[in-house]
């Protein structure tokens, strides 16, 4: 008896949980589900801004729409004054959440804080942009340091969002009360939760529902749980192996979204072994794509060649996924004069992708019939962080989403490639390669353009200056009273003014 008793009173809290969410999505209320909490104190360069923007607090002058075209926001139009100017209109009639109004000060004001943060954001940063200012009560002009024709695209990227002049000069950026979309930050814990209001004075029309909340569910598993007991009514992310009891549930449907994002092993271009082609071509070959795609996702993720799925415009014209060859990655280490016996090399992971520590071990097996000694470590990414973008390490596993700074693969081939990017872990660094990149910056003709990322995306799978693994397939699901939800490609937007619950 006492057995059951200890039982049912641990299951309370869990059946309280559930009980309060249905009441909350009863009175208006919905309750979703994020990966990781609010890790940078809402610094704009950090994944706290997308945690905002889904939460529909933030907006930028543009939006990306989920056919991932380029659209109005708080600008209502633009126009390239000459090849490095650009000017904005921002939209008439705007406040901020706390009652400040929007114009060309406020946004000039946000821009620059932005570019002036410790942690420049990869959408826009001082490598990119030179300076942003008020040239009318209502326009906004901003220069680049070179020509960039995807410009109104950087300014959708959550990191670039508008914010009131109260949400700076603190310690981090105070998001609460300061943001200009259809909910308000009402309260936060950075570890557990986001409380969020509707903001009646939205310059879009009021939001149907009143109300929500976010939750840090860490771990994959717990996420889908969620959701197919009506705990949460969205669960981002949820794990392919749970899409069968999800769906069986009758609470939730699963929606699937071929993502532009990739999970890639990054290879540390910049000292040996690694600054030899011969040795990263190697590691290529001894990686055997198809059979991680099985293991973590049963084929839901492709293999992948080049960093862009099969089909996209910019898809390079001959990467095809690897087929796994020893023999050929033995014949390349020998000419490269590496003996793999001598290899002692370290994958690093990050604990919040928890099937990291899967294709690690993978990847570890896989190594080690060529001789090669593999040891794994997954950590946090804030306390690995500094050894990624200082160049010490050996190898690296990263989920990287192609589209997530700019709705073109400039901003990740740039950030990731070229000798002052911003996002360059690899340490690779070629002027001859930043030339092609600035060049496809500034062609404007879009197909011309889109060959010439092609064209970047073969060099980067011919150098093998990263490897990459699967194309990534994600899968939300939400619950079946939802109206209104269509995740995003570029996972930018959850809550917005037309998201309802029946």
């Amino acid at each position: 008896m006492m057995k059951r008793l200890l039982t049912i009173s641990t299951m309370l809290p869990t059946l309280l949980l559930s009980a309060a969410a249905s009441a909350l999505a009863q009175e208006g209320h919905v309750t979703y589900t994020e990966h990781v909490g609010i890790m940078s104190n809402w610094e704009m360069a950090s994944d706290d801004s997308y945690t905002a923007s889904r939460a529909g607090c933030y907006e930028g002058l543009t939006r990306v729409s989920h056919e991932l075209k380029v659209e109005p926001a708080l600008a209502t139009g633009w126009s390239q004054v000459d090849p490095t100017t650009w000017e904005f209109q921002i939209r008439e009639g705007v406040t901020f959440q706390d009652g400040a109004p929007l114009d060309a000060a406020a946004v000039a004001n946000a821009l620059t804080q932005l570019l002036n943060a410790p942690i420049p954001a990869r959408a826009f940063s001082p490598t990119a942009i030179a300076s942003v200012e008020a040239s009318g009560p209502m326009t906004v002009t901003i220069k680049t340091v070179e020509p960039i024709v995807a410009m109104p695209g950087r300014l959708a990227a959550p990191a670039a969002a508008i914010l009131s002049p109260a949400a700076y000069g603190g310690r981090g950026i105070n998001p609460v009360g300061t943001c200009t979309g259809p909910f308000e930050i009402t309260e936060f814990d950075a570890q557990q939760s986001v409380t969020l209001k509707r903001f009646d004075g939205y310059w879009g029309g009021p939001a149907k529902l009143a109300g929500a909340e976010v939750r840090f569910i860490p771990d994959t598993n717990t996420r889908a749980a969620m959701v197919r007991t009506g705990e949460v009514q969205i669960a981002l992310r949820v794990p392919s192996t749970a899409v069968p009891q999800i769906t069986a549930s009758g609470r939730a449907d699963v929606l699937k979204v071929n993502a532009p994002r990739i999970t890639e092993l990054l290879l540390n271009n910049s000292r040996p072994p690694f600054n030899d082609v011969n040795v990263r071509q190697a590691i290529k070959y001894a990686i055997d794509t198809a059979a991680i795609s099985a293991a973590i996702s049963e084929g839901a993720s492709p293999p992948a060649g080049d960093p862009f799925r099969s089909g996209e415009p910019w898809d390079a014209p001959d990467a095809p996924a690897v087929e796994r060859d020893l023999e050929k990655a033995r014949k390349l280490l020998e000419t490269a004069g590496v003996n793999p016996a001598s290899l002692d090399l370290e994958i690093l992971g990050i604990t919040t992708r928890t099937e990291q520590r899967d294709i690690a071990q993978i990847i570890q097996a896989m190594l080690s019939e060529l001789g090669i000694t593999v040891s794994v470590r997954i950590a946090d990414y804030g306390s690995i962080e500094a050894d990624l973008m200082g160049g010490n390490y050996d190898m690296a596993l990263m989920s990287r989403g192609y589209l997530t700074d700019v709705p073109e693969p400039i901003g990740f081939l740039t950030a990731d490639y070229s000798c002052e990017g911003t996002f360059n872990i690899s340490q690779h660094c070629d002027p001859g390669l930043d030339a092609r990149l600035q060049a496809a910056a500034a062609e404007e003709d879009p197909a011309a353009r889109y060959q010439g990322y092609a064209e970047l995306a073969q060099h980067v799978y011919d150098q093998a200056i990263t490897v990459f693994l699967v194309n990534e397939t994600v899968f939300d699901a939400a619950s079946s009273r939802l109206t209104g939800y269509t995740p995003h490609p570029s996972n930018y937007y959850v809550l917005g003014v037309d998201l309802d619950i029946q």
